[in-house]
């Protein structure tokens, strides 16, 4: 009777181990283009000036991820009264080579989006690019100063909203891929 109880039982285990990697593999439904382990370690802003063509790139870095060494955070320093055209790339930089993910964002635009929140300066974000459904993107954006003043920061965040995605999303929800504070100097 032990040896019975103890084949069934080893049986029973095995059924609840296979089940358990079966179910371990299975994606979200909600989620099935988006790898929830990737990561974002690289945010690069472009912003070229529309009177002039010049163009000058800003950079946050993090190589090792969120908790290792400190990110690297470059000053954006912009001319007064302009008008800038931005473009945002996404890169994960702690595999060689490089990998760009702004291919894959662009392909889930109606499942995210990115968010500038701008203080104590006289910049000010719009014209956000829009996604298939016409809901905002941010991938590209216009950025246009005031007047030289006071330094302040540029808060850029990309929110991942599968299937939640509204027109006036707040910056609150959704799942944040990365959220990285520029400081902003305009003169």
């Amino acid at each position: 009777m032990n040896v019975m109880k103890k084949s069934m039982m080893q049986m029973l285990l095995s059924t609840v181990l296979v089940a358990g990697l079966f179910t371990s593999c299975k994606k979200d439904d909600h989620d099935h283009d988006h790898d929830e382990e990737e990561l974002i370690t690289t945010l690069r802003v472009q912003l070229t000036n529309t009177a002039t063509n010049a163009t000058q790139t800003f950079t946050f870095r993090d190589t090792d991820g969120p908790g290792g060494n400190a990110p690297t955070v470059d000053s954006i320093l912009i001319a007064p009264n302009a008008t800038f055209t931005c473009a945002i790339q996404v890169l994960n930089e702690s595999v060689t080579p490089a990998e760009d993910k702004t291919p894959e964002i662009v392909r889930e635009a109606n499942d995210h989006q990115f968010y500038f929140i701008t203080t104590g300066t006289t910049l000010a974000v719009s014209n956000l690019n829009n996604d298939s459904r016409s809901l905002p993107f941010g991938l590209t954006s216009t950025w246009t100063t005031g007047a030289a003043g006071a330094p302040g920061t540029v808060r850029i965040a990309l929110k991942h909203k599968p299937g939640q995605k509204a027109a006036g999303d707040p910056i609150t929800k959704g799942e944040t891929d990365i959220d990285v504070t520029f400081g902003v100097r305009v003169r």
